[in-house]
């Protein structure tokens, strides 16, 4: 399967608006929140259509969520890709936690009037899909992980991990305020040449996500995504990471929302063994695995029917 054509078309197309289909467009908000800081989101697809909010991966931004946006279009639905604190234009919050993630999208919801919502949670975003899971679980309809990292007690998990990952990872449980220096210095060089990044990360990849990344588009929607999250500087990466690798602070027994988890079998950033681990801890979840697949070729190919599956 070649991955699907990536729309960056920013308002709806003058002929569709004439035949009345949806209407879809793209649109920044900054909204406020009750302690003041500002959370920065990235409003796409159809403003009429069913809500699903997306959470980016490591180190991603809102930018990430267009990866959804033509998905969401065809489907007619309204998607909401908010940036985490310290990401973005989203106000670093000192002391954070996993769990508070889902205080601040509760606040999101009331201001943006949405009673139900559904949540997909990618990469590095899983784990705040499974906060809000735990925390506000009336708000949600469904809850997609795709590719999504999870708790790292267990050294078997990580055993197939892309080597550099697994050892940033090892130093932000056992060093976090170590890892935190480190990530902050190496923000400053990525923030400078996200491309760079970009072509380490392609060198260790699966030969499906090279393929992926050697697409024009989705290169420069990664690498544009990337410099967006460290524009502000590397201290809300810094503190994500020790928050993603150390223990969180809810348990997987408070979640019971209805969820499927996707997982690529030749994903070498979240190896399989993690969603066989989230799997057998969720007793709501289905698993769906799809051979050949990486991690970034599962999103880019399957979003289509991550989002029909959140509404089916």
């Amino acid at each position: 399967m070649n991955a699907p054509e990536l729309n960056l078309q920013r308002s709806p197309p003058a002929a569709a608006a004439r035949a009345g289909e949806p209407q879809w467009t793209e649109r920044e908000r900054r909204l406020r929140l009750a302690d003041g800081r500002v959370l920065a989101c990235l409003e796409m697809g159809d403003p009429a259509g069913s809500p699903v909010l997306y959470f980016h991966g490591y180190p991603g931004s809102r930018l990430e969520g267009r990866l959804a946006a033509s998905a969401a279009r065809r489907q007619g639905l309204r998607l909401l890709a908010p940036d985490r604190p310290g990401f973005g234009a989203s106000t670093f919050q000192p002391g954070r936690t996993i769990g508070a993630w889902a205080a601040d999208v509760a606040e999101l919801a009331d201001q943006l009037g949405l009673e139900r919502f559904a949540v997909v949670g990618v990469s590095g975003g899983g784990p705040y899909a499974l906060a809000c899971a735990a925390r506000i679980p009336e708000r949600l309809s469904r809850v997609a992980l795709v590719g999504a990292l999870g708790p790292l007690g267990r050294k078997r998990l990580a055993r197939d991990m892309v080597a550099v990952n697994r050892l940033v990872l090892a130093l932000a449980r056992r060093l976090p305020f170590l890892a935190r220096l480190a990530v902050e210095l190496a923000a400053r060089w990525i923030r400078r040449h996200p491309d760079h990044h970009l072509a380490h990360m392609t060198a260790a990849a699966p030969p499906v996500d090279r393929r992926v990344l050697a697409v024009p588009a989705y290169r420069a929607l990664f690498t544009e995504s990337t410099a967006e999250a460290l524009r502000p500087g590397g201290r809300g990466a810094a503190w994500d990471l020790t928050l993603l690798a150390r223990p969180w602070d809810f348990s997987l027994q408070e979640v019971s929302v209805p969820m499927r988890i996707w997982q690529g079998l030749a994903d070498n950033i979240v190896p399989p063994a993690i969603a066989q681990d989230l799997a057998a801890a969720l007793p709501a979840s289905e698993c769906r695995y799809l051979e050949d697949e990486g991690h970034l070729s599962l999103i880019v190919r399957h979003m289509d029917a991550v989002l029909a599956d959140l509404h089916a």
